[in-house]
């Protein structure tokens, strides 16, 4: 469909800290979410943390979630055969929405100082409810990037070729025929028939 799509990118970087209400800065160990991602938690992502407007989740596939050197790193798969997948898709590949926040449950933290005035909390473990995309992220180093559905995704679907299928796509591509695998199998096999029915 023209209008599939996937939205990735990540949803926190270890290296950046927020302002918490002009309170205190925060900030997450890059371990925080290891112990709780290893679960296989069924995260979900949604429209500005509401719930009843869900983007996908990881029980059906529709979002992935992993901790890499760099941050917390999702990739969404819209439905884009529903309104709400559709205005996701749409805003965030038009740059109108372009970041995301996290809803999460602090299980272990350190405090220390930021600066002389600042307290800053450390989030060594945590559990991750949902993320969002929305317009003002308290951690302003997220993203969510739209990536075009390409070819391979395509082909990682299709059945494996078949020797006489790649050597019939050889001989149709010989030919300048420009002709689908399954079509030049077929074309092969039924051209087969003919010369044996002939003898």
């Amino acid at each position: 469909m023209s209008d599939a799509g996937i939205i990735s990118g990540y949803a926190i970087r270890w290296s950046d800290s927020a302002n918490i209400g002009g309170l205190f800065f925060e900030r997450f160990d890059p371990s925080a979410f290891d112990a709780f991602l290893a679960a296989s938690p069924d995260v979900v992502a949604l429209w500005s943390h509401q719930d009843d407007r869900p983007l996908g989740r990881v029980s059906n596939r529709t979002l992935r979630v992993k901790a890499d050197t760099t941050g917390l790193r999702y990739t969404l798969f819209p439905d884009p055969t529903s309104p709400l997948g559709q205005e996701a898709i749409a805003s965030v590949r038009s740059g109108l929405v372009h970041q995301v926040s996290i809803g999460f449950w602090p299980d272990e933290e350190n405090w220390s100082w930021a600066d002389e005035e600042t307290p800053l909390r450390v989030i060594t473990k945590a559990e991750l409810r949902e993320l969002s995309l929305v317009t003002w992220p308290a951690y302003q180093d997220t993203s969510a990037n739209y990536v075009a559905p390409v070819a391979a995704d395509r082909a990682s679907l299709q059945v494996p070729k078949s020797v006489a299928a790649r050597r019939a796509e050889m001989e149709m591509k010989f030919r300048s025929i420009p002709v689908t695998n399954h079509q030049a199998a077929k074309r092969r096999i039924e051209a087969a028939q003919r010369k044996r029915r002939l003898k």
